[in-house]
């Protein structure tokens, strides 16, 4: 018996991720998906890729 844990041990779902910056914010989920809803994050596939290098 493998004594490793299992690579998605420490993740949370998106729901409990909601929660848990809820409640770190002192807010309520629906307004963390409210805010979320604002931000139009676009797919990676559609991202501009910028050059910050020196």
């Amino acid at each position: 018996m493998s004594s490793e844990v299992p690579a998605d041990a420490d993740m949370v779902s998106d729901d409990e991720l909601t929660e848990l910056l809820a409640d770190t914010e002192g807010t309520t989920p629906e307004e963390i998906e409210r805010g979320a809803a604002e931000l139009e994050i676009a797919p990676p596939g559609e991202a501009t890729a910028v050059d910050v290098g020196e």
